[in-house]
């Protein structure tokens, strides 16, 4: 007895708590499964989230391109509409430089015909009067060197 008193004994264990572990080991892979589950169920979410991103990040990008587009398009045409007006302007402006020039030009050959004529009359008359002058000195040296010589 001395032997089998130098080991202890351990109680048997229920029957009813080998079952007991058993379902809590079931009960563990089964929350081991539904953890499983709920991480790819939200990897797949995430994976749909990332392509619903994607397609919305396309569309945006589309959208924009067509919005730059337009603006583009519109700077062109303004730009086109601008150098159309800037070009009938300086046509305008040429014209009108011209108009003024033919009539500046008229009125100053009109003024320049007329100080021509007061130029060439006045010339006339000094030099008419200039002749004269030298007509009346001769005679009187004439007259001067005859009274001398008498």
């Amino acid at each position: 007895m001395t032997e089998s008193s130098s080991q202890p004994t351990r109680p048997q264990p229920p029957e009813e708590l080998h079952w007991g572990i058993s379902y809590l080991r079931e009960d563990i892979q089964d929350l081991r499964q539904d953890l499983r589950d709920n991480i790819q169920g939200v990897r797949q979410e995430i994976q749909e989230v990332r392509q619903d991103l994607g397609q919305e990040i396309q569309k945006v990008h589309q959208d924009l391109g067509q919005e730059i587009q337009g603006v583009r398009q519109e700077t062109r045409e303004g730009l086109q509409s601008l150098r159309q007006e800037m070009r009938q302007e300086i046509h305008a402006l040429h014209s009108r430089i011209d108009e003024t020039g033919k009539f500046l030009g008229g009125r100053i050959d009109d003024r320049y015909e007329l100080l021509l004529k007061r130029i060439d009359s006045r010339f006339a008359w000094t030099i008419t009067s200039v002749i004269g002058m030298a007509g009346l000195m001769v005679t009187l040296v004439g007259v001067v060197v005859a009274v001398f010589k008498t």
